[in-house]
């Protein structure tokens, strides 16, 4: 049997689901510029991969979940100095990931897991709002924005084979390895193959915290930190069997509470 993916599903198995699991799960990434050679769903693939090899993992200790349709857009504000990006103001962000946790927790799926793909400190502030605005409307609300981010990467040191996997900020390594492992045929190879490692992040989010506002200024001019082409399929399923760990543990603890 496969996932519970809410946008596959009837009604009436939503109903049957209700009574195994209140567990729900919902990715969220930005369409967002992610160098030369990676697409704007980069951060969404990122989410949605880790959800589900987690609902997988979950599934082997004996708990079932609900998985819901990935929201496509969040506030991506530091690449929107490229063709295509497209943000949204933080209040957005607030109201639409709020109004999805009521919804959801209406028809019983209380124990709610946001997976974002996306770092960006006010984009994670956001959700956040949303999270205490959907607490205040239904108290039976327990969601968890997931930390796999923070606490998955000082463990790329063992598995990253670039020289500093601590400064892959965006679109480096990691998340090349992540799609050349779930969707090589939207790879660019021919655009990553000019991409020259790029260790300016020493200082970005303190950059990022006092007012420098893009990828440009913030030593990223290709919209990329790290060294991309190093990257592999192999290490990129790796590096989110890792990260989806960490999100079955969230997800667990979450249950068992």
């Amino acid at each position: 049997m496969g996932l519970n993916y809410l946008s596959r599903m009837n009604t009436n198995q939503v109903k049957e689901l209700e009574k195994k699991t209140n567990l729900v799960f919902l990715p969220i990434g930005p369409t967002e510029v992610h160098a030369t050679h990676l697409p704007m769903a980069t951060d969404v693939v990122s989410a949605v991969d880790m959800v589900e090899r987690a609902a997988e993992k979950l599934r082997k200790k004996g708990i079932e979940c609900l998985i819901a349709p990935a929201l496509n857009y969040c506030l991506a504000d530091v690449a929107n100095v490229f063709h295509g990006n497209t943000t949204l103001r933080p209040e957005t962000v607030a109201a639409v990931v709020g109004d999805i946790c009521v919804s959801v927790a209406k028809w019983g799926f209380t124990k709610i897991v946001i997976v974002c793909g996306h770092g960006e400190p006010r984009n994670v502030d956001a959700i956040n709002k949303g999270v205490e605005y959907a607490k205040g409307v239904n108290k039976n609300i327990d969601a968890v924005v997931s930390q796999w981010l923070g606490k998955g990467m000082p463990l790329m040191n063992g598995v990253c084979k670039e020289e500093h996997p601590e400064l892959d900020i965006h679109a480096g390594e990691i998340e090349t390895g992540l799609m050349l492992n779930r969707c090589p045929e939207l790879v660019d190879l021919e655009a990553l193959s000019k991409l020259e490692p790029n260790w300016n992040g020493t200082t970005f989010f303190e950059d990022l915290a006092n007012g420098i506002d893009n990828f440009i200024d913030l030593g990223a001019p290709l919209a990329y930190l790290g060294d991309p082409r190093i990257a592999t399929a192999e290490t990129g399923e790796k590096v989110y069997d890792i990260f989806s760990d960490i999100v079955t543990d969230e997800a667990e603890e979450l249950v068992k509470k």
